[in-house]
Parts: C-alpha cells; structure tokens; sequence
C-alpha cells in the first residue's frame, strides 16, 4: 500500500471517530439544572434591586452626615468662641472696668403731653 491511502484511511477513520463522539454527546439540561438556573435568576434580580435600593439609602445617609457635621462645625466653633472668652475672664471685653459703677440707659423722653 502506498502511502496515500494509508493517509487517506487514517484522515477517514479520524473523521468517521470525530463524528461519532460529538454526535452521541447531546447537551441536554436536566429539570434540577433548569430549576437552579430559574433560581439564579430570580436571586440576581432581588440582588440587583438590594443594590439599587442600598445606592439610594447611601446618599440619603451621606446627605444627612453632611448636615450633621455642619453643624458639628457650628457647635464647635461656637465652643471655641466660649472658650476664648473664659480664657480672658473677667476682662471679657477691653473697655469694661467692673471697679466702675454700672451706668443705666436713660429712658427716651416720652411724646405725649401731659395737660
């Protein structure tokens, strides 16, 4: 035999074999793989949904921190007024002197005449 048809025959019994081995595997899901499948499918969606709802909570929440540490800001800038101001006790303001005695505002003359 030549060696043509030796390559020939081999060439033929490896298709012939090929054929046979991807004809007899058929992929066919089975009822628990299509039913774990369907599940997947329904947990994905309650997840993307949870995903979706927890984006929106996070900016409400961030929303809500930036307000709470405005005025976290506030108090503590008003504490650091306070603060100051024991600091220089009893000489809070420059122009008080506590030996004087307190002058009382006079009252503005009144406008109705008296008869």
């Amino acid at each position: 035999m030549s060696k043509k048809p030796m390559r020939a025959h081999w060439l033929l019994t490896a298709a012939v074999g090929a054929a046979m081995v991807l004809t007899s595997c058929t992929c066919m899901i089975k009822e628990e793989q299509q039913a774990m499948i369907n599940q997947l499918r329904t947990d994905e969606k309650q997840l993307t949904a949870d995903i979706a709802k927890a984006e929106t909570n996070k900016s409400k929440l961030l929303s809500e921190l930036n307000g709470r540490q405005a005025e976290v800001r506030k108090c503590n800038e008003k504490r650091a007024f306070a603060q100051e101001k024991m600091a220089k006790w009893p000489s809070v303001w420059g122009d008080w002197n506590p030996s004087e005695p307190a002058v009382m505002p006079t009252p503005p003359p009144s406008s109705t005449k008296k008869k």
